[in-house]
Formats: structure tokens, C-alpha cells, sequence
């Protein structure tokens, strides 16, 4: 005699797999939906990219706390020569590159400011480099919880340091970058 264990089964095999399709479908929406979160808006990274300007225009003007040497010229004063060739002796370049090659219009700012340590209000020299019409984008307050988004992000640095001859200086750097167009989702 024989025993038939799945007989009147079939049913339920169609139940099971209308199950595995549902799933399926589920997860392939659940991919969807976060690729396209992820890659839908670009990221805004202009606040990271400013510090890290901060940090390269810092590191170029003073060095493990000593002052470059090229700010100098033989009499010891502050020589502007180093202001002209500031993307040279910085190793940095200023114009971001777009889909059409490279921007016209500087897309980032420094200002270095110069003080003595015992007048840090007046300072004794100043290197301004880039596209500085974006510097008053730095000191609007954000109020009442408005959102600027738009405007220029900016990082700054103050520290101190000293020249060859043992002076100190308290150097503020101020850099900021726009590339509002391409970072931020308008």
C-alpha cells in the first residue's frame, strides 16, 4: 500500500511563492528608494573643504610654528612679493573646475591678517588672495532659524608663531569657499 504525503499540496505551493514575489518586490523598492536618496541630492561639503583650505593656507604661511621665510625680504619687514606669489609658494589653485572646463569666476577666498602680539587690533600685514566680495557672506548671523545654505562656507584659524629672529606674531586666517551652484541643491 501506498502512501501519498503530498497529495492535495499543490495549493499551497502557489501560496508560497506569490509570498517570494512580494518579497522580492519589496526589497528591489527598498534598493531603489536608497540609491536614490543617496545619489539624488549632492552633498554640501563646502564646510570641510573650507577647513581643509584653513589648514593647507596655515600650514604654508607657518610651519610647526615657525613663520615661511619667503614672507620676508632681506631687511626683515614683510615683503609683498609673497602676496603676488601666493598660489605659487602655496601650491594652490583657486579656480574650480566645472563641466566646461575651468571657471572664470573664483569660487574661493583667504585673507591672512598679521598682528603683534602686544596690538592685536591694528595689523602689520595683510595677504588677500581669490574672489574677496564673498567675504561678508562669512558674518551674517543665521536668525530666527533661517537657513543660508546659499551663502559662501567659511572656516577660520587664529595661532600664533615666530619669525626667524624670534618676534611673535598672532596670524588669523580666514578662507572661505562658494561653489554654491554645483554643492548645494537649489
Amino acid at each position: 500500500m501506498k502512501i501519498n504525503f503530498f497529495r492535495g499540496k499543490i495549493g499551497s505551493d502557489k501560496l508560497i511563492s506569490a509570498y517570494w514575489f512580494f518579497v522580492i518586490i519589496l526589497i528591489a523598492g527598498g534598493v531603489f528608494a536608497m540609491v536614490y536618496l543617496f545619489y539624488g541630492a549632492p552633498y554640501d561639503i563646502r564646510e570641510f573643504e573650507s577647513e581643509i583650505l584653513s589648514d593647507k593656507v596655515s600650514d604654508c604661511i607657518s610651519f610647526q610654528g615657525k613663520l615661511n621665510g619667503n614672507l620676508f625680504n632681506e631687511t626683515g619687514t614683510f615683503d609683498s612679493d609673497f602676496e603676488n606669489n601666493f598660489f605659487e609658494e602655496c601650491s594652490l589653485n583657486f579656480y574650480a573646475e566645472s563641466e566646461n572646463g575651468w571657471d572664470r569666476e573664483i569660487q574661493y577666498f583667504s585673507e591672512i591678517f598679521f598682528y603683534s602680539v602686544s596690538d592685536t587690533n591694528n595689523s602689520i600685514f595683510e595677504i588677500k588672495n581669490g574672489n574677496t566680495n564673498f567675504v561678508p557672506d562669512c558674518f551674517i548671523e543665521n536668525k530666527k532659524g533661517k537657513s543660508y545654505e546659499h551663502l559662501v562656507q567659511c572656516s577660520e584659524k587664529k595661532f600664533y608663531s615666530v619669525d626667524d629672529s624670534g618676534k611673535q606674531y598672532l596670524v588669523y586666517v580666514l578662507v572661505g569657499v562658494a561653489k554654491g551652484e554645483k554643492n548645494v541643491k537649489l
